[in-house]
């Protein structure tokens, strides 16, 4: 069970990726919560000033974006944003890369612990010189889907580890934020 921080930055990470504004409903049904409580996280982030209430939809704030970047950075993630190419690799209809500064110690463990969540697959990847390695097998990523490889150049830097994450819903590919931000948030 995810607590109320966690569900408030995923929500934040939804709104972060999103280029349109989104209702309610839509994301009580990506977060797979009920509407009242995203009424509750909703009203909450407005008064920190972190979304903006729109008429047709809500909005993440330049302050809300700080603030979900500052709070992921905390947690050991460094970056997040959405990939399609993914789709193709894994499964789901929504994949969210994360960037983290360190490298997974068992991968088949995050991976396992993710699916918990209920991502429907999960990728570990590794930087090392230009070249996007899978562990433990050491694989190239190129050998499996070389236009993910390309999109990851551009934002995976040397020495940090990528983790994809795909789901049918956006809860199911933002669980890393829960198991990396639940230690921090002491939740």
């Amino acid at each position: 069970m995810r607590s109320r921080e966690v569900a408030y930055l995923q929500l934040l990470a939804i709104l972060y990726n999103s280029n349109t504004p989104r209702g309610r409903k839509n994301l009580a049904e990506e977060l797979k919560i009920g509407e009242g409580v995203v009424r509750t996280l909703l009203e909450g982030g407005r008064d920190l000033g972190h979304v903006a209430v729109l008429r047709g939809g809500v909005k993440i704030t330049s302050a809300g974006q700080t603030f979900l970047e500052d709070t992921l950075n905390l947690c050991g993630i460094v970056g997040i944003f959405p990939v399609d190419e993914a789709k193709r690799l894994l499964c789901g209809k929504r994949c969210i890369v994360y960037l983290l500064e360190e490298l997974v110690a068992d991968v088949v463990a995050m991976r396992d612990s993710l699916v918990r969540l209920g991502a429907c697959g999960a990728l570990i990847i590794e930087r090392r010189g230009d070249t996007f390695l899978l562990p433990p097998l050491e694989d190239p990523l190129e050998k499996y889907d070389a236009s993910l490889a390309k999109t990851l150049r551009t934002y995976v830097r040397q020495a940090t580890t990528a983790v994809v994450v795909c789901g049918e819903t956006f809860s199911d590919a933002l669980g890393l934020i829960q198991i990396k931000c639940s230690k921090v948030l002491n939740v």
